[in-house]
């Protein structure tokens, strides 16, 4: 029987990014999200760009994104999942690297480890935000950029 190989080149690739609209020395802004999900070959199996109203700062669209992109991929019945983000915050957050001191934080790193641990097979890593720029153009796409 042969063995089924579930080594980085089989996994689906999620890159996501959030975005704000804030005013100049604020935190707060109008939130939109944008995700990629790729099967295996590269090809785009679903994208999402859209508006998440009002949020407390960008930290919570680039949680908000991972968990929309989690989601779609559970929803697509995805086993084995390579996820990116060009947020250092949350992936250091979700690898233990660095403390959740926020607890409006907290909450959106319980779920996205949750969501996490639902794959049979994950990876989670940052990347620059150049190397990002699909997940970065429907995120701002959505705002109106």
């Amino acid at each position: 029987m042969a063995m089924l190989d579930v080594g980085p080149r089989n996994y689906f690739k999620l890159h996501t990014d959030g975005s704000i609209t804030a005013e100049q020395g604020q935190a707060e802004g109008e939130g939109a999200i944008g995700v990629v999900l790729r099967d295996p070959n590269g090809f785009v199996v679903h994208q999402i760009s859209t508006r998440i109203g009002w949020v407390k700062d960008h930290h919570v669209a680039e949680y908000r994104a991972l968990i929309a992109g989690l989601r779609l991929a559970r929803g697509h019945g995805v086993d084995d999942l390579h996820a990116f983000s060009d947020s250092k915050l949350v992936v250091n957050q979700l690898h233990g690297n660095s403390q959740t001191r926020s607890a409006h934080l907290r909450e959106l790193r319980d779920e996205a480890r949750q969501l996490l641990d639902e794959f049979r097979h994950h990876q989670l890593s940052w990347i620059s935000r150049k190397r990002n720029e699909e997940a970065d153009l429907l995120a701002g796409r959505a705002l109106g950029r």
